[in-house]
């Protein structure tokens, strides 16, 4: 009864702060993996395009490449919330860094997932599947 009534302040933690964390975190480690899927693809495309024929491993590796870059753009949304969200109340500077993070890594995504949707995937399968579309054979 004698005890003073604690403030609504005082109990509540600051989300700012803990947002603008995980903006950084996100934000890194997603600029972290928009650069090592660029720098996987840019090793093993070249590389790809001159072979003429391509193992079913090789096929898999370009997709789970293609499915990361589509992977990272609700990642860099979701570490630009956080920093937004974060810089509107009480961490400026670690949520400017997290929010243009998530911008840098949803460019990078963006570019990537347009370059794997927009590639020549011709000669791709097995060579059953290749069709003659020559006017040579039976008439």
């Amino acid at each position: 009864m004698g005890e003073p009534e604690l403030e609504a302040e005082e109990t509540t933690t600051r989300p700012g702060r803990g947002l603008a964390i995980a903006s950084l975190a996100i934000g890194a480690a997603g600029l972290t993996l928009a650069v090592a899927t660029w720098a996987a693809w840019l090793i093993v495309r070249p590389e790809i395009v001159s072979a003429w024929v391509f193992s079913w491993v090789t096929q898999a590796f370009v997709l789970v490449l293609g499915a990361l870059w589509f992977a990272l753009l609700p990642i860099s949304v979701l570490a630009l919330v956080f920093g937004v969200c974060a810089g509107a109340r009480t961490q400026p500077g670690l949520a400017r860094i997290g929010a243009s993070l998530a911008v840098v890594t949803a460019l990078l995504a963006l570019s990537g997932a347009a370059v794997f949707a927009t590639t020549s995937w011709r000669h791709v399968g097995p060579p059953v599947a290749y069709f003659s579309t020559g006017t040579s054979g039976p008439r």
